[in-house]
């Protein structure tokens, strides 16, 4: 596996279990409606000290819960059947490798930065579901 199909997945997943609904398409509006009630819930889970905003810690801790889940062999690494599906830029079918914490954690910390369109460190609810203000 290439470094850019694992850098790309692992930022879409950062994306897809933190920031992730304002950058998916939904066909429908029940399935819009459904995407931004999930999206809120999952800012509202993430906002721990619940102030209006997820801060750099409250997003690590969140997706290393996730990454923590997924690692169903608790070995420190997702990998084979612990990956969800992936799909590469051309949105064909990828087995993303073998994901350790570490690299995990960076790309989750690229995706929050993407994220903060601010740059104040935090995620407002706009931020987080990717819609403008």
């Amino acid at each position: 596996m290439s470094k850019s199909v694992s850098r790309h997945w692992l930022s879409r997943f950062a994306l897809c279990c933190a920031v992730p609904l304002g950058a998916l398409s939904a066909t429908s509006l029940a399935a819009d409606q459904a995407l931004a009630d999930a999206a809120d819930a999952a800012f509202k889970a993430a906002d721990f000290d619940a102030n209006g905003k997820v801060s750099w810690e409250e997003f690590r801790n969140r997706v290393v819960n996730v990454f923590g889940h997924m690692d169903a062999n608790s070995d420190g690494r997702i990998a084979g059947q612990e990956h969800p599906p992936a799909v590469d830029a051309q949105g064909k079918d990828v087995q993303p490798g073998n994901v350790s914490a570490e690299s995990f954690t960076s790309a989750v910390s690229e995706a929050f930065k993407q994220a903060d369109k601010d740059g104040d460190g935090e995620l407002s609810a706009e931020e987080w579901s990717g819609k403008k203000s």
